[in-house]
């Protein structure tokens, strides 16, 4: 077949196209999951049991219904596993961007990762995670992510935080899922989409 060339103000980039055939050239990011509730849960828990992606990002909107100082937490399901572990296997450390004393640093003694720390699941967050490695068997895995309180105009806060499996074996294991929570209360509502990326 001939070779046409488009002009670039032929094309309507803002319509929907479906492709049959490899496309190259649009970016590294492939959407895997986009999920929306307002149902009253105690946890969610997001597959990352994809084998073409050996990282991921996780783009979160979440709310819960309690008033009491919390933590928003993040647990990993290794490949054959059949729960979350839930031990102190996980290194986690973190800090408000806007309090030179409000800092987290827990070295393999943390049952869980930090998306958030010490604040009321009630004033809803905004959550951008990057999970590196958790579809290798051969790489590190590791968790960063830039939480921002976003229900409480008067008082909005940015947290950097992140973390990992505390030892070589167990952060080289291929993680599954996701599970996410509150130490207080239930999520109320939540929005998230996730990606891969190879």
């Amino acid at each position: 077949m001939a070779l046409s060339k488009i002009q670039s103000e032929s094309l309507n980039l803002a319509d929907n196209f479906a492709f049959t055939g490899t496309v190259t050239g649009v970016g590294g990011m492939t959407k895997l999951a986009t999920v929306s509730s307002t149902s009253s849960v105690s946890t969610i828990e997001i597959s990352t049991d994809y084998s073409a992606h050996i990282n991921f990002r996780l783009i979160l909107n979440i709310v819960g219904d309690s008033s009491t100082s919390s933590h928003g937490i993040l647990r990993w399901k290794r490949s054959g596993q059949s729960s979350f572990d839930t031990s102190a296997i996980y290194g986690a450390q973190g800090t408000l961007l806007d309090a030179d004393n409000s800092h987290l640093n827990l070295n393999g003694t943390a049952t869980h990762l930090y998306f958030v720390n010490s604040q009321a699941p009630n004033r809803g967050y905004q959550v951008d995670m990057w999970l590196g490695g958790l579809g290798s068997t051969s790489m590190g895995n590791a968790m960063q992510c830039l939480t921002t309180l976003t229900g409480v105009a008067a008082s909005v806060a940015t947290f950097a935080m992140g973390g990992s499996y505390d030892n070589a074996t167990n952060a080289k294991e291929k993680v599954t899922e996701l599970q996410l929570a509150f130490t207080n209360g239930s999520i109320t509502e939540l929005n998230y989409t996730l990606y891969g990326m190879n």
